[in-house]
């Protein structure tokens, strides 16, 4: 008995692994900026929006307890204010935050504080 695997079904199957990968790398993110400040220099990032500002990102997870609903997170900025402040949420935070019923949340925020 003779049992080769379908190419139809093995493509159509890595098709759909690949549909559900791009997915999982897609996001938004909202950005708020400072109009009337200026940014903290770095002439060393060439980087879109943060090209020549020095910027700061902080990556992690959050647990909150049961009766908890939301969380802080207190940064500081050397001149006492941000210039902007990038947060942002991709669809493998969205799929972890509904599966444990909002109580692990992944957080990337990224700022630039003002100039002194």
């Amino acid at each position: 008995m003779n049992t080769k695997p379908n190419p139809l079904k093995r493509s159509a199957i890595s098709f759909i692994l690949c549909i559900i990968l791009m997915l999982f790398q897609s996001c938004y993110s909202v950005r708020l900026v400072n109009t009337k400040g200026i940014p903290e220099p770095d002439i060393n990032n060439e980087f879109g929006f943060y090209k020549d500002k020095k910027f700061t990102v902080i990556d992690t997870t959050i647990s909150l307890k049961l009766p908890q609903n939301e969380f802080s997170l207190l940064e500081k900025c050397p001149s006492g204010g941000f210039y902007s402040i990038e947060y942002r949420v991709t669809l493998g935070g969205a799929i972890l935050s509904g599966l444990t019923l909002g109580k692990k949340r992944k957080v990337k925020v990224k700022y630039v504080c003002l100039q002194n």
